[in-house]
């Protein structure tokens, strides 16, 4: 009775660590673009993560990008090609540690410190109602 008790505790434990991360990646699911370039410019910059952990980048055209996925630490990893550096795409690789995620709001940790650099991103469905561009937005 008591290796079956343990039993159910392990798998519970490991079943709402496997929730946590899959919440995480379903809320993550949509476009995200950065309010301080729609504020200044009207446009809408950003990325757009898909299921099955595709993604692609929204009006920034030095990205290629492909993939998605979310650490178990809470990172989130993008990977694609990049012609940022050079006239060339290069592989282009970035694991950026997740500090907030609501349905609202993504904010991405890219340094830790020295100094530490934050990026918010909005999502595309409430950014236009959350700010107000400085200039007229740019349709497509």
């Amino acid at each position: 009775m008591k290796k079956l008790l343990i039993a159910m505790v392990a798998l519970s434990c490991f079943a709402l660590c496997g929730y946590g991360q899959t919440k995480m990646e379903k809320q993550i699911i949509g476009k995200w673009c950065n309010p301080y370039t729609y504020q200044s410019t009207g446009e809408l910059k950003g990325f757009e993560f898909k299921k099955g952990g595709k993604c692609s980048a929204i009006n920034i055209p030095v990205y290629d990008l492909r993939t998605w996925k979310i650490d178990k630490e809470g990172y989130l990893i993008i990977e694609g090609f990049s012609k940022e550096d050079s006239d060339e795409m290069q592989p282009y690789y970035t694991r950026e540690r997740i500090g907030y995620l609501s349905k609202d709001s993504l904010e991405l940790v890219t340094r830790e410190k020295n100094p530490r650099l934050v990026f918010l991103y909005i999502n595309t469905k409430k950014i236009k109602k959350l700010v107000t561009p400085e200039v007229a937005p740019k349709e497509k």
